[in-house]
């Protein structure tokens, strides 16, 4: 097995030269071409730090704050199953056809009703909008991603959704997921499959947007997993198969960017997702490997990174490496990225919108407004809420700012109980910066980035950020909360 992958890796990097990568992206379609081009080259400029999908958190709320955070970080939706949005849709265009049974393909596309379709591909509503984003899709029948990607084109014309490109999640090893739903992590021993995924995916897209894929690298299926026999495991052997896998779904010419979490998901235990992200050891080195066999390609690192620093040390040790994916850390403490632009794009300071975290509020209570208005605040007021929720994470009376959020979040359905609206209620915007006003500090609300990174920085190296994203997860775990059990679920 391993002779035959070195020669197969051999002879793939023999036909694909540095500039394939670009070059396959060019079709007799001049106008999907150039779309596609240019969302390409918006996708590796933002590619340096990514915000990692993580369900019941990269919702469009959360994709807000951290535009407002950072203006170059790259957003990841939340995993978006394509049988849903494939089940909606044809219900949506059987809908219409029943009403207009003369209407032409083109006018079904047109026509059919989009209102539930909103809650899967929407983004923000008002500026700064989402920029540089990437929908994140989960599943494994080929004619469903057709009918997703499809979908989300359908949307991008009504102005409701404008992705930068298309995900494929290789990557969740959770039970529902890799094991009932055989999707995630469990593609990663169907490489042919994934290459059928993400040809349906670019054709019902008219190959107007760059499809990915995220991956580990990696499972247990032909050996389980044990502390002592995965340790001992040749190394050769496992990134041997990890080049079939890359090799195999970028055969078809249409996969050109991985974003890969360096660990194995197990799959052959009953591990939770939680347990795949301790459990297995992370393996840079096999990362840093893709990074210089395939140069044709780009590869973005996800897993255990938690700081700036750490994004930085990493970039170092691995040149090539074109992007660091980070999820908890974000979750835990948004503002611990507040530098991102300075550090990580080398962006002038000057062009951001807020400087602080007062200024901050103030421009999110404009989308929360906004947000209320188009939707119903009994239903969506806590996703709203939960977004800014650790924005003061680790400061003097972040608590009591946390348990002011919690009460305005509930009132809705509270008045609603108690056959009461919210009329004569100030707009959500005002309550938010009023529960910032009366528990945090003046000097906190106004410590700009700079100062922020500082402190930060000199407590232990850094090591503070590193803390509370601890912190986070044990707390997460200590509430029970069901948004964090969904959570760990998908990975």
């Amino acid at each position: 097995y391993e002779v035959i992958s070195f020669q197969r890796s051999v002879l793939f990097r023999q036909k694909l030269p540095v500039q394939r990568a670009l070059s396959s992206l060019v079709d007799s379609d001049e106008i999907n071409s150039s779309t596609r081009l240019a969302k390409h080259k918006e996708l590796i400029s933002a590619s340096k730090l990514s915000l990692a999908p993580m369900m019941e958190y990269t919702d469009r709320h959360f994709r807000h704050l951290v535009r407002l955070v950072s203006n170059r970080t790259l957003l990841y939706t939340e995993m978006v199953a394509a049988n849903a949005i494939a089940h909606e849709r044809c219900s949506m265009e059987e809908e219409f056809r029943t009403s207009n049974p003369q209407a032409l393909n083109n006018e079904l596309r047109r026509g059919y009703t989009d209102t539930y379709l909103r809650r899967y591909l929407s983004q923000g509503r008002v500026s700064p909008l989402e920029g540089p984003s990437v929908l994140q899709i989960g599943g494994s029948d080929p004619e469903q991603m057709f009918i997703a990607a499809q979908t989300v084109c359908d949307m991008a014309e009504r102005n409701i959704c404008d992705y930068t490109a298309i995900n494929l999640n290789c990557g969740c090893p959770s039970p529902k997921v890799a094991g009932k739903g055989c999707f995630g992590a469990a593609l990663m021993d169907d490489p042919k499959l994934v290459s059928e995924l993400t040809k349906a995916i670019h054709d019902g897209c008219e190959g107007k947007l760059p499809v990915t894929v995220k991956c580990r690298i990696g499972t247990d299926v032909d050996i389980p997993f044990t502390h002592l026999g995965y340790r001992d495991m040749d190394e050769e052997i496992e990134y041997a198969k990890l080049c079939r896998f890359i090799e195999t779904v970028a055969s078809n010419g249409i996969v050109t960017d991985f974003q890969v979490h360096a660990r194995i998901a197990v799959l052959s235990k009953s591990f939770s997702p939680a347990d795949n992200r301790k459990i297995p050891p992370l393996k840079y080195d096999l990362v840093r490997k893709l990074v210089k066999d395939y140069p044709e390609f780009t590869f973005t690192l996800n897993g255990g990174i938690k700081t700036l620093v750490e994004c930085q040390q990493e970039f170092e040790a691995t040149p090539g490496l074109k992007g660091i994916m980070i999820g908890r850390a974000w979750a835990a403490n948004p503002w611990s990225f507040a530098m991102a632009d300075r550090l990580v794009y080398e962006t002038d300071p000057s062009s951001m919108m807020c400087n602080n975290r007062l200024e901050i509020l103030q421009e999110f209570g404009k989308h929360a407004d906004a947000e209320e208005e188009a939707g119903d605040p009994v239903k969506i007021r806590r996703f709203i809420i939960k977004a800014i929720t650790p924005l003061f994470a680790g400061e003097f009376n972040g608590k009591k700012y946390r348990i002011a959020l919690d009460e305005i979040a509930g009132l809705p359905k509270k008045l609603q109980s108690q056959g009461k609206t919210l009329k004569g209620y100030p707009p959500l915007s005002e309550l938010i910066l009023n529960a910032a006003y009366d528990n945090l500090q003046e000097e906190i609300l106004l410590r700009s980035r700079e100062e922020s990174y500082e402190m930060m920085t000199s407590q232990s190296g850094d090591k503070k950020g590193s803390n509370i994203v601890e912190q986070w997860q044990q707390n997460r775990k200590a509430s029970g909360s069901l948004q964090y059990e969904k959570m760990l679920q998908t990975g």
